[in-house]
């Protein structure tokens, strides 16, 4: 019986294709193993989005290349494939076969009878359902739930578009039946994923936008929390704020990659909205959820931000205070328009980024120590895997892998359950709490 090792790299729609990938070739009959050593196959899902993604790849797949023993074969799929294509496979003898997106749901079949060619390449169209067998890898009572593949907008200093194709947003039936499914099997919170949330639906008239689907997600028996992640601040319109803030089980969680305040930045970067417009957008959400969450993401060091450029944006990120902030230092990426013009120097951009999270830092701080005495909705996890004398989760006011963690001093929640919870003490990124009976 074949064995397969997989590795998932990137982003939680990354992470979300590697399940189904996984769930497929276990519906195959395929065992799968966690040690590299004991699979037949060594499948590396990758990102190729940024630089920095497209180097952790290449530095994996040449380290389980380096170890494989004699009889292994090794695939490589997903992003990297997808923007690089044939001279990747030129430039990586060490894979025995390549799989862009577009070729994901044949990869049962390639590894069972791997063709001549090692190259398996299509543009991407289809988007994996709710019948493709899927092996959920996340942690207890939670996972995410991908609405959409590709994206509508054209922001200059961005690739997605050519990776992953044009907006294809999964039928409302499709993605309640997913749901469902995903809730019978003890998930109580769906973090909704896509390029673009805020345009689901947008490629599809005869379909709910966002605002109408939510509700229904939000009504699957068993889903206690429902979080939106990553909505383009160019879409993101009243409508849709209401329908996150005012519908029961929906969490009051923004997710907002910004990118930037200063409108030449703004400009060059391609965005249709202005500094002041994005101000104001916050102000509304703030306005209509005072205890809204807001999580942010930057990009500093993109051409046309100058001294003056990056001073509107602290003063920004200081009038905003995010809750969770994300920040990213400009890399040129091949393809794209943003590549093709000047900008300040690497060295300058990641001393901008340092300056940013710096005052990041202490905003975060003084945010998570207001919360000291709080009570507030934890999803347990268990023991922590670094303290296992201790239990960790996430307050209703951390996504899941990139804002922090809540420690759990004193009690022994449920994993996988939602529990209340007092806040003890708190750090830069992280609080500790007891639990309450």
């Amino acid at each position: 019986m074949a064995v397969f090792y997989l590795l998932n790299l990137g982003c939680a729609k990354n992470l979300v294709e590697g399940e189904h990938l996984a769930g497929m070739l276990l519906a195959e009959g395929w065992l799968a193993s966690e040690r590299p050593e004991a699979a037949d196959w060594l499948i590396v899902n990758t990102c190729g989005f940024i630089r920095p993604a497209v180097d952790e790849a290449i530095d994996n797949i040449l380290e389980l290349h380096d170890e494989r023993r004699p009889g292994q074969r090794l695939a490589v799929v997903g992003c990297l494939v997808g923007r690089y294509g044939r001279k990747l496979a030129r430039s990586l003898p060490e894979a025995d076969l390549l799989v862009a997106p577009g070729r994901l749901g044949d990869l049962p079949a390639l590894l069972a009878a791997p063709p001549a060619q090692r190259l398996a390449i299509a543009p991407p169209r289809a988007i994996f359902d709710a019948a493709t067998p899927r092996a959920l890898s996340t942690g207890p009572g939670w996972a995410y739930l991908r609405l959409s593949d590709g994206c509508r907008h054209r922001c200059h200093f961005c690739t997605i578009p050519a990776i992953r194709g044009p907006l294809r947003s999964r039928p409302a039936a499709d993605i309640l039946a997913e749901a469902e499914a995903v809730a019978q099997s003890g998930v109580v919170e769906l973090n909704l994923v896509a390029q673009d949330l805020s345009s689901y639906g947008h490629d599809r008239p005869d379909g709910p936008d966002l605002a109408a689907l939510l509700p229904q997600i939000a009504a699957v028996p068993g889903v206690a929390w429902v979080r939106p992640l990553y909505l383009h601040p160019d879409v993101l319109e009243t409508r849709l704020i209401r329908a996150i803030c005012q519908t029961p089980g929906v969490l009051p969680y923004f997710d907002l990659p910004l990118q930037h305040l200063a409108d030449p930045v703004l400009r060059a970067m391609g965005r249709r909205r202005t500094g002041a417009q994005l101000l104001a957008l916050i102000d509304e959400i703030r306005a209509m959820r005072p205890e809204a969450v807001l999580r942010g993401t930057l990009l500093v060091g993109h051409p046309g931000e100058g001294a003056a450029e990056f001073t509107r944006l602290m003063r920004g990120v200081e009038e905003i205070a995010f809750d969770h902030l994300g920040a990213f230092a400009f890399c040129p990426e091949p393809g794209s328009r943003s590549a093709r013009l000047p900008a300040p120097s690497p060295e300058l951009a990641q001393e901008r980024l340092e300056t940013l999270m710096a005052a990041q830092r202490a905003i975060s701080a003084g945010k998570l120590a207001a919360q000291v005495g709080q009570q507030l909705s934890l999803l347990a996890q268990g023991p922590h895997p670094d303290h296992p004398y201790v239990r960790w989760g996430r307050t209703w006011r951390q996504a899941p892998e990139v804002d922090g963690q809540t420690i759990v001093t004193d009690g022994d929640p449920a994993p996988g359950r939602i529990h209340l919870c007092r806040i003890s003490a708190s750090h830069d990124y992280d609080l500790e709490a007891v639990a309450v009976a």
